[in-house]
């Protein structure tokens, strides 16, 4: 599982750049409604690039460390 940020330093990822990362360590990634389902159910951080638009108004970037964490604490070890 150590593959899961091994060449990152990324501080936040859209999730389409999660689903690249999460290739790593699950196999199929789940979808992107899915990823943004699960993430908001877990009250993973997000941030808007244009915070003060109430609907769309840009990308939304998810904290990565958040999403490590996350996956970190629900899979086992092999």
């Amino acid at each position: 599982m150590n593959d899961f940020n091994v060449n990152s330093t990324a501080r936040l990822a859209t999730l389409a750049q999660l689903r690249v990362i999460l290739k790593n360590i699950l196999d199929p990634v789940p979808s992107i409604e899915s990823l943004r389902d699960t993430f908001d159910k877990a009250g993973i951080p997000r941030y808007k690039s244009n915070p003060t638009a109430k609907r769309g108004g840009g990308i939304v970037y998810y904290s990565v460390p958040h999403v490590e964490k996350f996956f970190r604490s629900r899979m086992v070890p092999a």
